[in-house]
């Protein structure tokens, strides 16, 4: 008998929960209002949108505060333990050790004495360097 009482007390209390529980989400309209925002009108038009870099001005503003980083910032590159950058139209290497440049170990680069594989090798780190990829910094990519 008394397992009879647990379960029509606990039977009870489960249809009482349900009703309490469908009564509330009768109050919630099912289809909500279409929210206009920028995404969602993205998401809407993407597909007539021209595929590409149409509309992004790759035009370089020369300002103050990009003049003065092109003066002060040298680019370096780092390559199997080198250090590699151009300064004053030279091309230096130095060897990288403990995440520094080793400033004994500066010398400029003789090309002259370098056979094909160096020489593409120095090239592809010359374009790198003197390349005006002028979003390195962090930037969102555009």
């Amino acid at each position: 008998m008394e397992y009879f009482l647990g379960s029509l007390s606990t039977f009870v209390i489960f249809i009482f929960c349900l009703f309490i529980f469908f009564k509330q989400e009768s109050n919630y309209n099912i289809f909500e209002p279409i929210k206009y925002r920028q995404s969602h009108i993205h998401e809407l038009i993407k597909d007539a949108l021209p595929i590409g870099d149409v509309f992004i001005d790759n035009e370089i503003k020369k300002r103050q505060s990009s003049n003065h980083e092109e003066k002060t910032n040298i680019k370096v590159i780092i390559l199997e333990d080198q250090a590699y950058w151009v300064k004053d139209n030279i091309f230096y290497v130095a060897d990288f050790k403990n995440n520094e440049i080793d400033k004994n170990s500066v010398r400029t680069v003789d090309t002259m004495s370098m056979d094909k594989v160096q020489l593409d090798k120095m090239f592809f780190i010359i374009d790198k360097l003197t390349g005006r990829d002028k979003n390195d910094s962090g930037g969102s990519g555009k």
